[in-house]
Order: structure tokens, then C-alpha cells, then sequence
């Protein structure tokens, strides 16, 4: 949807408390030319002259006729009743080349440019205004409420049937609904119809839309000589039956869920099972996957499909989230985890940006402290953890497999385990050392013993143990440190008889009530 077909909340709210006539204004008395120009200037003008953008340029404010009357660096911007001697209107005519507003790439479409003018020509009505510059009407909601004003938002509202418009024009060609929506806004700003692309323009655009890659001289070739009447109807269809397609969506999902290979800030340690849900994503869109069982894996699959290793991949977006490998602070950096997951919950699933509610009601948006706290409650049992991506019957007779092979090298394995331990003790008691008292406490603690959110920090608290175990082979010394290699050759020996490992996948749980 385009930018102009919205305003920002801000000037939304107070628009529509207007039109809403509080105040002891009915909104009948409401001018409809201060409606519309105010629109204008609030899509095309208040992001370089307005309060609320901050901005000032050559010291012009537009968000009030007080600051219009006032002007900038060139006078007053308006004279009231009087367009064609107002500045303002001057500036978006371009008559002036010394004074031209909004800059050439950004012209005002003639429409704007007419409302404008006639605002200015009907007095410039503008409501009354307050200390500080708060529109008479506007009504602050309660702290902690939604009002009926907030629940009427458009992007709240149910999706209705609309009909298309019934339009035409000398030179266009309608295709379908969408062709007829595109020409009514044409034609409403003046613009004459693009002519059709040519057919080898045509596919090499689809192609790059839907695959991300240009077509093949062959695949040309073939759509050129095609001229049945549903040959580009076929190669629409082929080209979402292509791999590439899938590939092509993914990679807009993958931003969005922010998918990355390692965790982020300066360490930026390997995810080595993080492509499982890259690839899981693929596949959804390969397999046109219907959107609410995309959804219900990627925030519940360990819980509502326990069984499908598919679902638990899935149940990666919950661990995209950035970690810093060395951070003492586990209360805080759980924490962040949570508002992270959260927000990013809000962006891709609601559209909405939640993060302002984190700290307060949001200023302008219905959006409620505790409504951010409570959709934040839904992921506070969330506990990351690599899970085994297979169906139990998969499990079970891998771990069959695996008895002969274990039990072949016991005591390879024992005298091995035996010599590194020491080390890895070491290497412990150095990385649990590092935390407060408090976090120590829960990590000594016994599993069984823990709280949930115990249990919760003393894993994220774990990763820092783990991390110093994998790097462990620079502490062996001496003849420990040949004896310790000599095992591995021999370990590395019979793990040709070895079962293959099943699949791990980047995946997340819950902790428990």
C-alpha cells in the first residue's frame, strides 16, 4: 500500500478527533478543505517542517497557521485568502526557480497542488489551537485504556469486498482487477498508461519477480514462439513450480524473522544447524504451505506437533535472536532474548511496531504497556535447545544401531573420557567463576531443584561452559596430550562403523509452568 494512503499516527488521532467535532466543534463544522490540505501537508510537507518530525528547514514550521503566518527564512509562507500571493503555493507550483518545494524528484501531483490552493483561498481554516500547540478536540486516552476512537483505526478494521472501479481509457488494456485500480489512480493524477512491456521484457521480469534469477536464452526463445493466448498464464505456473521460487520467498521471510548463521556481535560464533529452518522455510513455499499451519509451527510446533521433526525445525524463528557468547550479565541478556522475540513477533505476525509499549502506553498508537508485557508472557516459558529432528521410530532404531558401536569402543571411549575430564573440570570451574554469585548458585544447583526461570538462566549461564569445553585441546599438555590424540586416531579408526548422526535442529522448547 502506499505511503500517501495512510497517516502517521500522530496527526491521525488528532485528524480524526476533529472530524470527530469534541470540543464543542460538530464535525459538520469541520471545513473539508482544512481535512484535505492538512493531509497533504502531513504526507508531503511535515517531514522537513514540522514539530513532530523536529525539522525546521530555512526555518519554515507547517504544522500550524501560526507558523505559516510567522514563515521561515524567505516570509511568511501564506497570505491568507490569497494563493497566488502565498509563498507556500508559489513554492509547490514551481513558478519560481528559485523556490521550488518539495524538491523536483518529490513535485506535488497536481491534485495536491489544487487542494492546497483552495485551502489557502478559503481562509486557511485550521482548528483551534491550544498551549503548545495540541489541537483543540483532541482527547488523550486514559493511561492503560483503549477508546472506541482507537478501535475504528483502519488497519484494525475487518477485510471487506471491495468492487473494482469500472474504468477505461484510450490505450489501456485491462487484464484483470488489479489493472483497474492502477488506471483509476492514473487517471485521477493525470498520468497516461504505460504501454505494455514487449514479451521478452515481459519474461525476463517475471522470471527476476519470481525466482530472482534472469531467464535462460531457451526459456526466451520458447515464450517468444508461444503464442497461444495462455502462454504467459503457463509461464507464470512454471515458474512457481520452479525450486528457485521457493528460494526467492524465503530469503523475504528469512529477513523479516531476522534468520542469521551465527549469533551475532563481535564473537559471532557458527550456527551449525541454523540452515535447517532456512531450508524448512524453502520448502513451505515449494509446498505452498497454507500460512496458519506456517504460523502455528514457528511459535507452538514442539507443543502442537511434538511428533514432526518438520515442526520442531520450525520452532527455530523462537532462536534468531542476536547472543553475546561472553556476557556476565545473564538476567539482562535473558531479558533482551524475550523483548527481541517479542518485538519481532509484533513486526512479522501483527505488523505493528510494538517496542514503544515496552516502556509506557504508546504515545499515539492503542497500543498498552501491559498488553506488550502479556503477549511478552506467551514466550516467557520459551527455553532454546538443539533437539533431534526425527520421528521416534527414527530415534529408536538409531539408538539400536548405536549399542554395537558403543559397545565396541567402551573402552576407547572410557580411557579418553577419563583423561579429558580433568580439563573440562578446569575449564568449568573457570567459566561458572565468572558469573555473579547468584547465577553460580542456580548452575550449582540440581536440575530438579530449579525454578523455571532458574533453569533458564543456568542454561543461557551453560553456553559459556560449553564454549570453553570446545576449545579445551589448547590446556592438554604433555604425555596426557599424546595419549589423548592416540585415542582419537583410534576412536577416528572405528567410526566407519559408526551410524550416520540424525539431524539436529536449532530448535526451542518449554521450560515448564
Amino acid at each position: 500500500m502506499k505511503a500517501a494512503s495512510r497517516l502517521t499516527p500522530l496527526f491521525a488521532i488528532l485528524v480524526a478527533a476533529v472530524l470527530l467535532g469534541s470540543a464543542g466543534l460538530p464535525a459538520a463544522e469541520v471545513p473539508a478543505a482544512f481535512t484535505k490540505a492538512h493531509a497533504v501537508l502531513e504526507e508531503r510537507c511535515f517531514k522537513c517542517h514540522s514539530h513532530a518530525a523536529n525539522k525546521s528547514k530555512g526555518g519554515l514550521l507547517l504544522d500550524s497557521v501560526a507558523a505559516m503566518l510567522k514563515g521561515g527564512d524567505t516570509g511568511p509562507a501564506i497570505v491568507v485568502g490569497k494563493p497566488d500571493e502565498s509563498l507556500l503555493i508559489k513554492a509547490v507550483r514551481y513558478g519560481d526557480e528559485n523556490l521550488q518545494m518539495p524538491p523536483k524528484n518529490e513535485k506535488l501531483s497536481a491534485t495536491e497542488i489544487a487542494v492546497l490552493t483552495e485551502w489557502v483561498k478559503a481562509g486557511a481554516p485550521w482548528p483551534t489551537e491550544k498551549k503548545g500547540g495540541e489541537a483543540a478536540g483532541v482527547k488523550r486516552r486514559k493511561p492503560g485504556s483503549i477508546t472506541a476512537e482507537d478501535r475504528q483505526w483502519w488497519a484494525f478494521q475487518p477485510v471487506k469486498g471491495v468492487t473494482p472501479p469500472p474504468v477505461s481509457a484510450a490505450g489501456a488494456v485491462i487484464h484483470n482487477d488489479v489493472d483497474r485500480f492502477v488506471l483509476t489512480r492514473l487517471l485521477a493524477e493525470n498520468l497516461p498508461p504505460a504501454p505494455e512491456a514487449d514479451r521478452a521484457v515481459l519474461i525476463r521480469r517475471v522470471t527476476f519477480d519470481l525466482t530472482g534469477l534472469p531467464p535462460t536464452p531457451p526459456e526466451v526463445d520458447a515464450f517468444l514462439a508461444d503464442t497461444a493466448p495462455q502462454a504467459y498464464e503457463r509461464l507464470v505456473d512454471r515458474l512457481l513450480a520452479s525450486p528457485r521460487f521457493g528460494e526467492r520467498m524465503a530469503r523475504h521471510w528469512l529477513d523479516l524473522v531476522r534468520y542469521a548463521d551465527g549469533d551475532g556481535y563481535r564473537a559471532d560464533d557458527y550456527r551449525p544447524d541454523a540452515w535447517r529452518y532456512r531450508d524448512y522455510v524453502i520448502r513451505s513455499f515449494n509446498e505452498d504451505k497454507p500460512y496458519d499451519r506456517f504460523v502455528r509451527e514457528q511459535l507452538a510446533g514442539d507443543e502442537l506437533f511434538p511428533e514432526n521433526p518438520e515442526a520442531l525445525i520450525a520452532t527455530g524463528y523462537l532462536r534468531h535472536g542476536i547472543y553475546e557468547w561472553n556476557a556476565r550479565d545473564v538476567r539482562g541478556q535473558w531479558d533482551a532474548i524475550l523483548n527481541d522475540l517479542t518485538d519481532t513477533t509484533g513486526d512479522v505476525f501483527f505488523g505493528l511496531g510494538l517496542q514503544c509499549a515496552r516502556c509506557h502506553d504508546h504515545k499515539f498508537d492503542p497500543l498498552l504497556q501491559r498488553d506488550y508485557f502479556r503477549l511478552r508472557a506467551f514466550f516467557a516459558p520459551f527455553q532454546p535447545g538443539d533437539r533431534i529432528a526425527a520421528t521416534a521410530a527414527e530415534i529408536a532404531a538409531h539408538a539400536e544401531k548405536m549399542k554395537a558401536w558403543n559397545a565396541q569402543t567402551a573402552v576407547v571411549r572410557d580411557e579418553l573420557a577419563g583423561l579429558e575430564q580433568p580439563y573440562l573440570d578446569r575449564a568449568e570451574k573457570g567459566a561458572v567463576g565468572r558469573f555473579p554469585d547468584d547465577i553460580q548458585a542456580m548452575i550449582r544447583k540440581p536440575a530438579s531443584a530449579r525454578e523455571p526461570l532458574e533453569a533458564q538462566l543456568a542454561a543461557l549461564a551453560w553456553r559459556q561452559v560449553v564454549y570453553d569445553w570446545e576449545r579445551v585441546d589448547r590446556n592438554f599438555k604433555g604425555t596426557d596430550k599424546e595419549r589423548i590424540l592416540a585415542l582419537r586416531r583410534e576412536l577416528a579408526a572405528l567410526s566407519k562403523d559408526k551410524p550416520a548422526p540424525l539431524p539436529v535442529a536449532f530448535a526451542a522448547a518449554d521450560v515448564g509452568p
